[in-house]
């Protein structure tokens, strides 16, 4: 197996590294073994297009592939303090290089994110178990041309994905959150009281602080576009939905570490906590997702209003503590669970409503400072299904 590192570079927009790399086919398929997998939710691979039969096609014939993105995580990056990031054409040493190139070697496939090129991946597997067992080894000889952002945090590897995508024919903003959702659980892990399952590992909830990372890969695009229905059809809405994300994300890399991600981590640290409060009797409240999305796209709007924004972090400690020494009451979730059953099945659709109803009644209360009970927030929102 080869690998070479050719040349790094720096992002000040972002704030990162990146390295420039070559592999053969064979390094590159065994540091992204599982990847499939790994990324399920992401966009459905492709295997019958006209398009990518063409490309298996060309793969077998030798064609070199556009350069596929990666992110690696957990990797030594010591030798990159001896470049100044304002230099903008890094001449990087060859010892440099090579320190690196073996940090990168070293990692295992857990440790490499598939940023952009699951489909191509993919092409490439499926050429390998195509051709001949006589013609594979000269196949994974072939070179692939690699971008490698090193220790990049969820953030500024949102930002640069949004942006790079908007300008063309994108996938859905929901997909391209789903493809980072990898960085997003490395970045959330660390919480108290949170244990994140991916979707391979197919387990259920059974306890508080218990989250599928779809689920917060969803609250994730929920929370930035302050809205809490995350699937949009129509691309005139998803156009504008990804230029407001692009806002946010873009406001929040002026902070001083360039990667502002206070704003979601309070989120998720406040519903971890008042999941614990609720207790196993309550477990299902937040073990809802349309609960979580609602609360997501209020907190998020809150997060990005000039007025609410003092009002926020008042307003939802102090559901936290009433919580903690009342938790149904607190949240008011028997009048939840009443308001939910009155939603109309043949007029609305059940999901969308409840998470407007979540959405409303989660804003108001911040807007009221918290001085307005969940059961009137409850009661108000539900005044307007």
């Amino acid at each position: 197996m080869q690998f070479e590192a050719i040349g790094i570079d720096y992002d000040n927009r972002i704030n990162n590294f990146m390295v420039s790399a070559r592999a053969d086919y064979e390094w590159y398929l065994d540091k992204t073994r599982g990847s499939e997998e790994n990324l399920a939710i992401q966009r459905d691979i492709i295997r019958g297009s006209k398009p990518y039969k063409n490309l298996r096609a060309d793969l077998k014939l030798g064609c070199i592939l556009p350069t596929i993105v990666l992110a690696a995580r957990d990797v030594n990056q010591d030798v990159l303090a001896n470049y100044d990031t304002s230099d903008g054409f890094i001449k990087a040493s060859r010892e440099d290089l090579d320190a690196l190139q073996n940090a990168i070697a070293e990692g295992t496939p857990a440790q490499f994110d598939i940023i952009d090129g699951l489909q191509r991946t993919n092409a490439l597997r499926q050429t390998l178990e195509d051709i001949p067992d006589e013609e594979k080894e000269v196949f994974l000889r072939r070179s692939i041309r690699l971008e490698i952002w090193i220790n990049i945090a969820f953030f500024p590897l949102a930002y640069r994905m949004l942006l790079l995508n908007a300008g063309q024919r994108p996938m859905s903003m929901k997909h391209q959150i789903d493809i980072l959702s990898g960085g997003l659980a490395e970045d959330l892990q660390d919480l108290e009281g949170i244990e994140i399952f991916r979707l391979k590992d197919h387990k259920r909830r059974v306890r508080a602080g218990q989250f599928h990372l779809s689920t917060l890969a969803q609250a994730f695009q929920a929370w930035m576009q302050r809205s809490p229905n995350v699937d949009r059809t129509n691309l005139v809405v998803e156009t504008m939905v990804v230029d407001e994300a692009l806002e946010s994300l873009g406001i929040d890399l002026t902070s001083a570490d360039g990667n502002q991600r206070d704003g979601f981590r309070q989120f998720i640290e406040w519903v971890v906590a008042l999941d614990h409060a609720l207790g196993e009797e309550q477990n299902r409240f937040f073990g809802n997702d349309t609960v979580v999305l609602g609360f997501a796209a209020a907190i998020g709007f809150a997060h990005k209003n000039e007025t609410l924004q003092d009002r926020l972090p008042t307003a939802m400690e102090k559901l936290v503590q009433d919580a903690r020494l009342d938790p149904t009451g607190a949240l008011g979730v028997e009048i939840f669970d009443q308001v939910r059953k009155t939603i109309d099945t043949k007029r609305s659709n059940v999901g969308e409503a409840t998470r407007g109803l979540v959405f409303r009644a989660v804003r108001e209360y911040i807007m009221q400072d918290g001085t307005s009970s969940m059961r009137e927030c409850w009661a108000q929102s539900a005044s307007m299904l």
